[in-house]
């Protein structure tokens, strides 16, 4: 019974003593009832301000494309069809997630027949430029035939006038002799004229073999010249000797016509005296100091004149009922005329056409080989695309990056032609580090502080005290399968040494930011009915509310446009937002008194 009455006693003085204790804590002593509350306060202070928002997320890299092997392209052999190249992989110099420089070596290959292709280019060529060897000869050809039926020498064949027709001129200087052909006439037959320089005469002679032993070419000799008779003699025809010069004197004798002797057969040259035909006869003798001495076996006769030619038109009037008109005749038979002197215009609408013909004829050749020409160019650009392509079996970085994948190992080939896709020539794959990215998603609280192309600092778990630049490239949200909306952000980073794909990174995304500009602490803001309010402490020492403008906020601070000057003091907190065993520290802050940056 006593040691029931002492337990439950015990029980209670325990109880008695915890109720008074608490009740000691909670109840303010005399003091802090007679003399109020007390306040903590931050003075209003000008500093900087940066507003944003911290998110996380892994980087990834900027996919740089496929490095190829070259592909031949514009490359036909010689028939125009498309070649094939095969590539051999001789050397790999990269490996997957190996990071690499702009023109740095990624693979060596090599391609045998490309030779093959070039050889069959040059070949080519060289049958192209044959081709034209035989159209220039073709041309020359018919500018010959042109040249001989307009009776004119063609140095462009671009300025003769088929319209002008065909001018005969006189070849050498003359008498004009067997001319027929009147104006308005038809040309009936290619012979149009003979020209004739009587003014030398050509003789033909021959002598005993005894007598060639004192005859050579280039002696003179005396003539004497006879007209025959119709009984068969001769007669003088002038009086006196005449020089004449041995121009040919045959070693080799021949049987003479009227005997069994051998004689050798000659010919001199000689001025004609005025009247001499063809067909005279004239005593030879050799001379001596001027002199005559021996009178040849055998006389001479005159054959023919030094110069005499014969003039023929190329068109003429023939069955196809192709009339040619001589349209123009300025001369007449028998009549003097000098080298280069028209005989002759003959034109119409035949010969305009048959010219127009022959000079069509010579350009479609002309543009034959324009046609081969270009075709030899295109050969060549052919060729320095081969020699090009050559210069690409060291397949180079194009850029700084690092390499995703290796496709091929050495000893591999790779066939290429002009139809090959990308993939198929694909060698690796690469990333472009000097452009990185950050794909993550935001609060519905924080992404009111991102803005399309707002600047966002970077730093890197792996690379501590660094920092890159990037900025917001888009923001967009959707709604997930559970209702939930949720924000994605895309963040766009320059790339430098050290970053790599998979990195985890944190981004400060800046909303903005002040300089210079009133600041206070962010727990001494509130908002009553959607109006921004501080305490203050009054001249009175008194606590006074007023109604503020803020600006920026971070997790520290807030900016104040307007409602509060510099240097006054901000109520942060008091004793009646404490519990009773709670105090004010001693510095009358509930802050921390050390500074702790503005941001």
């Amino acid at each position: 019974m006593y040691k029931k009455i002492i337990s439950i006693a015990l029980i209670l003085a325990i109880v008695f003593l915890g109720g008074y204790i608490t009740a000691k804590q909670l109840i303010p002593d005399a003091s802090e009832v007679s003399t109020g509350p007390r306040y903590a306060t931050k003075p209003v202070e000008r500093g900087d301000i940066k507003q944003g928002v911290n998110i996380t997320g892994q980087l990834n890299g900027n996919w740089g494309g496929s490095i190829t092997a070259p592909k031949p392209e514009g490359i036909t052999d010689s028939n125009g069809s498309s070649v094939s190249v095969t590539y051999t992989v001789e050397e790999v110099f990269v490996e997957p997630n190996q990071m690499i420089k702009k023109d740095d070596n990624l693979v060596r290959l090599s391609a045998s027949n490309l030779g093959e292709i070039l050889e069959d280019l040059t070949d080519s060529i060289q049958k192209k430029q044959d081709e034209i060897r035989e159209i220039n000869e073709t041309i020359e050809g018919k500018i010959e035939d042109l040249e001989d039926k307009l009776n004119q020498d063609i140095t462009d064949i671009g300025q003769v006038n088929p319209y002008d027709g065909i001018v005969i001129t006189a070849p050498i200087k003359g008498r004009l002799s067997e001319f027929t052909v009147e104006e308005g006439d038809k040309v009936e037959n290619a012979h149009i004229a003979t020209i004739v320089d009587d003014s030398k005469l050509k003789i033909s002679f021959k002598v005993n073999t005894y007598e060639y032993s004192s005859l050579k070419v280039g002696q003179k000799v005396f003539l004497q010249f006879r007209r025959v008779l119709e009984g068969g003699g001769t007669q003088t025809a002038f009086d006196g000797f005449y020089t004449g010069t041995i121009k040919k004197l045959n070693s080799n004798a021949v049987p003479s016509d009227n005997s069994m002797t051998y004689v050798h057969m000659g010919e001199i040259e000689a001025d004609n005296p005025g009247l001499v035909q063809p067909g005279m006869v004239t005593a030879i003798y050799t001379e001596n100091n001027g002199i005559p001495v021996t009178g040849l076996s055998y006389n001479g006769t005159v054959a023919s004149y030094v110069n005499e030619k014969k003039v023929y038109s190329t068109l003429y009037s023939d069955s196809d009922n192709t009339t040619i008109i001589a349209t123009d005749v300025p001369v007449n038979s028998n009549e003097f005329v000098d080298k280069g002197q028209i005989l002759v215009r003959i034109a119409g609408a035949d010969v305009t056409k048959m010219i127009q013909n022959d000079v069509e004829a010579i350009m479609n050749e002309y543009k034959k080989i324009d046609d081969i020409n270009d075709d030899i160019e295109n050969i060549y650009k052919k060729i320095d695309k081969v020699s090009v392509l050559t210069t690409k079996m060291m397949v180079t970085a194009p850029s700084d990056g690092m390499v995703s994948y290796v496709n091929y190992n050495v000893g591999d080939t790779i066939v290429a032609s002009e139809s090959s896709d990308q993939w198929s020539l694909q060698l690796m794959d690469m990333y472009n580090t000097d452009e990185m990215y950050i794909y993550t998603t935001v609060s519905d609280l924080d992404v009111l502080y991102i803005s399309q192309d707002a600047p966002v600092t970077v730093t890197v778990d792996a690379l501590p005290g660094e920092e890159f630049e990037g900025s917001v490239m888009s923001l967009n949200q959707y709604t997930d399968r559970d209702g939930k909306t949720v924000y994605n952000v895309q963040i766009r980073v320059l790339g430098r040494e050290g970053l790599r794909p998979g990195m985890n990174t944190n981004c400060f995304v800046n909303s903005g930011e002040a300089f210079d500009t009133l600041l206070v602490p962010i727990e001494a803001v509130f908002e009553e009915n959607g109006v921004q309010k501080v305490e203050i402490i009054n001249a009175q020492g008194q606590p006074e509310v007023v109604e503020i403008e803020a600006g920026l906020m971070n997790d520290m601070y807030v900016e104040v446009l307007s409602g509060l000057e510099e240097g006054q003091q901000v109520v942060t907190g008091s004793t009646k937002d404490l519990m009773p065993s709670e105090s004010v520290p001693e510095d009358d802050s509930f802050l921390p008194s050390t500074n702790q940056g503005t941001n």
